[in-house]
């Protein structure tokens, strides 16, 4: 009997105290106190975060100091080198330009509120300097300049050592022949 009353006393505690529980609570209902209107809310979000525009500061600082170094020293170069300078220079150039492009965009933006997006303006501003300081126009300017030079030296050069060749050829197949060309020509 011990089995069976144990089987059927613990569900019927069981039941009876949910019962309880349920008639205790009952339908609760909320009562508020005071009510205040709620006036529609407004959400900024941050079209860019800090982090990035200091990553693009840092991008183009190293696109400005390749700059400079590629431009360093090219007057020593011949055309070939020159021309793989100029379009090492270019690359770099057109990096710069983008990294210029993208910041000028987030200022514009930030123009909105720039007490909020202050981040935004310094570091507009100080890649907008950089790209002053390092004129990569007049650069690519210089540079093609100097690469003209040495095209049209290169022609230059040609025919005088083709002339410089005929010469000796001339001069040594027969030597008296060319000293008589040169008197005679300057009588």
């Amino acid at each position: 009997m011990t089995g069976r009353f144990g089987k059927l006393v613990i569900p019927g505690l069981l039941i009876m105290n949910l019962s309880l529980i349920a008639h205790l609570t009952g339908e609760t209902e909320a009562a508020f106190i005071s009510q205040k209107k709620v006036d529609a809310m407004t959400f900024s979000t941050a079209f860019v975060f800090p982090a990035t525009i200091q990553q693009m500061e840092k991008e183009a600082g190293a696109e400005a100091a390749e700059i400079n170094q590629l431009y360093e020293g090219y007057e020593k170069s011949d055309l070939e080198a020159a021309l793989l300078l100029r379009e090492r220079v270019v690359e770099h150039t057109d990096e710069l330009y983008k990294i210029h492009s993208q910041l000028s965009h987030y200022h514009q933006q930030a123009m909105t509120n720039p007490e909020k997006f202050h981040f935004v303006i310094e570091g507009f501003t100080r890649v907008d300097k950089l790209m002053k300081e390092i004129e990569p126009e007049e650069k690519m300017t210089r540079l093609q300049s100097y690469i003209d030079r040495l095209r049209e030296e290169v022609p230059k050069k040609e025919i005088e050592s083709e002339n410089q060749k005929n010469l000796s050829e001339i001069t040594a197949n027969s030597p008296n022949k060319g000293k008589e060309e040169e008197g005679g020509g300057s009588n």
